[in-house]
């Protein structure tokens, strides 16, 4: 029962490292989330802040176009020089709107544009700037290039709205790519995350369902050795106290035995000189007896016959716990075994004129003889004790899947469910025991059990209504 190489010394620290390892592929992938998308909000407020900025400065050169051309109207058609330095202020907004607007825009059509605005603005306002008038017809020649100047500043409005739309696409293909980055991040930390608990789960389940396996044998009375406990420490001491207590058992159930054994063979030398002294007075070879004196040797007789068929249970039972060989099974028909032991049951059957009905659909089975009367002996015993005045037994077969399966059913007053888990324990007495009998002495149906657990068969409780007890006993088919 030694701890694995892949376990702590605490089943505590297991616990808190399994939980540690399963938080920090989702913390890993939480964390990286949070910064691909605070990746994507700083591009979205970015891409915000820009085409804002683009699309006012656009609207304010196509502005600026008409104001410019309102400032050279009042000064050169107005021949007023109050307006020359409207006329320069103008152009030089223009000039720098155009400038600041060039180091935002990205694409080449833009660029290529606002080159041009500026070329065409400088060259018109060559021709019209403040220091000398222009006459109605010189200012009126110069409307086609104010046209074409206002004509650019809208082909540059467009084509920032065109660039504007290219970016929020671009935004919307990064989002969705990131969105389906996330998807495969999760989509690849849900199975190892799955694995993760899958394997903790395994390494936190193995040694308690060792544990509980050990716990198990012990309750069925198996005290074999235990199967090896391998877990963090603490766990592997408790399966080796869970050991030491089935050693303390095996100890136990040792001294039970022998003094079972010493018991019920000092019990039968005396039982045997008073049984012979029975006898000789039954026989009346001290003299003759009375009819009292006939009643009191008919009582002795059989508490006699009764403590020596409980001083041979008590030795079946502990030669059966010591030495569990398999006898040799040979094909045994059901009626004639049944028969003998009715035979030495029929005093009792008499007494409580009880009725045995049989019902053989299966008429043979492999069973050694002597255990297969042994059993009938007992379970018939059983029923008589229980059954009312005027009852029925029934004692029925059946071949059921492989196997050759036993019925004995009484109207007694029944197992209560508590019970059923326990009456083939030795020495176990029922909640419900019949008033007018002597109190037996719990082995008959321990013996039950250990002749067919012997024999590789089985015996439960089973319910067959309208019998109130039934015992099902099943002896495999020779192959």
């Amino acid at each position: 029962m030694l701890a694995g190489p892949y376990y702590p010394r605490s089943f505590t620290i297991l616990v808190i490292v399994a939980m540690g390892v399963l938080i920090v592929p989702l913390a890993s992938g939480l964390i990286n989330a949070v910064h691909v998308l605070q990746g994507v909000a700083d591009t979205q407020r970015q891409f915000t802040r820009t085409s804002l900025a683009i699309t006012r400065d656009v609207r304010l050169i196509v502005e600026s176009v008409s104001q410019l051309q309102r400032a050279a109207g009042q000064y050169h058609l107005l021949q007023d020089a109050e307006f020359g330095p409207a006329l320069r202020t103008r152009f030089s907004e223009l000039q720098t709107q155009l400038t600041r607007l060039d180091t935002q825009l990205v694409d080449a059509a833009s660029h290529t544009t606002v080159a041009s605005l500026q070329a065409s603005s400088r060259t018109l306002y060559r021709q019209m700037r403040p220091g000398s008038f222009l006459d109605s017809d010189r200012f009126h020649a110069l409307a086609p290039a104010f046209d074409a100047l206002d004509a650019n500043a809208r082909t540059l409005l467009a084509q920032a709205d065109a660039a504007v739309q290219r970016e929020l696409q671009a935004l919307e293909a990064t989002v969705q790519a990131t969105r389906q980055r996330l998807i495969v991040l999760a989509l690849a930390l849900i199975p190892l995350t799955l694995l993760l608990a899958a394997v903790f789960s395994w390494m936190i389940n193995r040694p308690i369902k060792q544990l509980k396996a050990s716990i198990q044998q012990l309750g069925q009375a198996d005290l074999s050795p235990l199967p090896a406990i391998s877990g963090p420490q603490d766990i592997v001491e408790l399966g080796r106290e869970i050991d030491w207590l089935r050693q303390r058992l095996q100890a136990l159930e040792d001294q039970k035995l022998r003094f079972l054994r010493h018991v019920s063979h000092e019990l039968k030398t005396p039982l045997a000189s008073l049984r012979e002294g029975v006898a000789l007075l039954n026989d009346e070879l001290a003299g003759s007896l009375n009819a009292r004196q006939r009643s009191i040797v008919a009582i002795m007789d059989s508490g006699s016959r009764d403590l020596q068929k409980r001083i041979e249970d008590l030795i079946r039972y502990g030669g059966m716990v010591r030495n569990p060989t398999l006898p040799t099974a040979t094909p045994q028909a059901l009626a004639g075994v049944l028969a003998g032991v009715l035979t030495r049951q029929r005093l009792a059957l008499e007494a409580h004129a009880i009725r045995i009905e049989t019902q053989f659909d299966a008429p043979t089975l492999h069973a050694d003889r002597s255990q297969l009367e042994t059993v009938l002996d007992n379970l018939l015993s059983n029923a008589i004790k229980f059954s009312p005045e005027g009852g029925r037994i029934l004692v029925r077969s059946e071949a059921v899947d492989g196997a050759v399966a036993l019925w004995v059913c009484d109207q007694g007053s029944g197992i209560v469910q508590a019970d059923r888990s326990r009456v083939f324990e030795p020495f176990f007495q029922g909640a419900r025991q019949p008033a007018s009998t002597v109190k037996g002495s719990g082995l008959g149906l321990s013996i039950v059990r250990e002749s067919m657990l012997t024999a590789g068969g089985t015996v439960d409780v089973v319910d067959v209504p309208p019998w109130s007890t039934c015992f099902r006993l099943t002896w495999p088919m020779p192959q």
